[in-house]
């Protein structure tokens, strides 16, 4: 168990400084297409570290709200606070949130840096078609992804995902509309010239 939370510590750390890494080379080249490759690399490198520090922090937040997950309290649903209460005990960690997700298909997952600033997240179709033992299965399954630290790799990927995602997206359309047709409307056209 201990090595494989090492191991995905260490995955982490080689993702957001892949990241680092990726995203300051195409900000160096794309500041060699606008004019100066220093200022892309410098600027991708800041957004880059901007990122990775947002998604450490902050992912499961992003990835919370990107499924319209509501935390619910032990009053609204009991047992599945039970059930999470009990397998966290189990496991020897903290009681992550609970959240559920306003969605009929079955589906769970857990999210957070570590288990300290966990969360488990399951949809209200999942709620509605498993019993107790089925439901106990799908949590543990879950909360093995928090002892092991999977949820840090799971979410620093799905931010750094997202975020390229964004990034392209931007820098697609500000070529599209201002790069290409731009600079091909200015080449290889001549000067008109009128003979007097």
């Amino acid at each position: 168990m201990y090595e494989q939370i090492a191991a995905n510590k260490r995955k982490t750390v080689l993702l957001i400084f892949g990241a680092i890494v990726l995203l300051g080379a195409v900000g160096y080249v794309l500041g060699l297409w606008y004019g100066s490759g220093i200022y892309g690399l410098v600027g991708a490198v800041a957004l880059a570290v901007v990122l990775s520090l947002g998604s450490f922090f902050g992912g499961d937040r992003l990835v919370l709200a990107s499924t319209r997950a509501r935390e619910v309290n032990p009053q609204e649903q009991p047992r599945l606070h039970n059930i999470v209460e009990g397998l966290s005990i189990a496991a020897g960690v903290p009681m992550p949130k609970v959240y559920l997700i306003p969605e009929q298909a079955p589906n769970a997952f857990a999210t957070g840096r570590n288990p300290e600033h966990s969360s488990v997240a399951v949809t209200e179709g999942l709620l509605a078609t498993m019993n107790r033992v089925e439901l106990e299965g799908v949590i543990g399954h879950e909360l093995s992804h928090v002892v092991d630290r999977d949820i840090l790799v799971g979410t620093v990927v799905a931010t750094l995902v997202g975020a390229v995602v964004l990034i392209s997206e931007f820098f697609m359309r500000s070529w599209w509309w201002g790069g290409v047709r731009g600079r091909r409307g200015g080449r290889g056209r001549r000067p008109t010239t009128t003979s007097a």
